[in-house]
């Protein structure tokens, strides 16, 4: 990571990083440890410990729940209703089969990763469906709910085409990164240049990015 990544990454400023550098500072074996650590890595470890400080709503005992289909971006429960109980491990597996990261976040925060994680691992192996779907699955399980930083936009300049193309099909984790670098104005002038109605899934996700900013 550079030290500006190192910087956003553990909420510290720069010229705290600067002093870790130093050969004779006590945190220069950590600021070397972390500078040649791989940024995606750092984020899949910081968003794992943040997901294990914040315990789920439910027990991991529990067996079943009372549904209540606000929790959810999307309703894929389609033939039971609210306030009917219904297994955790059916939930998981419904809304893990077609994996949407509204809605896996929402998964966490009422389950736990671990618990979510095991599920896609002992039950999405059995046809060629789940198979397809189980690294996309587990991929955003393992990002998370992780806030989103502004990084440096200084005289940046932007091409809202080429950015359009960037944001066609993007996934969730996709855009988050281009929202912590471009403004809001400019990825949205971006995404109005893509066709409905995937401009209106793109803009969907844009305002879910800017709702994760600290």
């Amino acid at each position: 990571m550079t030290d500006l990544e190192i910087s956003n990454m553990l909420d510290i400023p720069s010229n705290t990083i600067a002093d870790w550098s130093k050969t004779k500072s006590k945190r220069y074996k950590l600021y070397t440890f972390l500078s040649k650590m791989n940024l995606d890595e750092a984020e899949t470890i910081h968003s794992r410990k943040n997901k294990t400080d914040n315990k789920p709503r439910f027990n991991k005992k529990a067996k079943t729940v009372k549904l209540d289909k606000s929790w959810f971006y999307t309703d894929l429960l389609w033939s039971s209703g609210n306030g009917q109980r219904i297994g955790i491990n059916r939930i998981i597996s419904i809304y893990m089969s077609s994996p949407e990261q509204r809605n896996t976040d929402s998964l966490i925060k009422l389950f736990g990763a671990d618990r979510i994680e095991t599920v896609i691992n002992e039950n999405f192996d059995f046809d060629n469906k789940t198979k397809s779907v189980k690294a996309t699955a587990l991929e955003q399980v393992h990002y998370g709910f992780t806030p989103i930083k502004i990084e440096n936009r200084k005289n940046l300049v932007i091409n809202t085409e080429k950015l359009s193309k960037q944001l066609t099909g993007a996934s969730q984790k996709r855009i988050d990164s281009i929202v912590s670098k471009v403004g809001k104005s400019t990825i949205l002038e971006a995404a109005h240049r893509v066709k409905f109605p995937e401009s209106y899934i793109i803009e969907d996700k844009i305002e879910y990015a800017i709702g994760k900013i600290v």
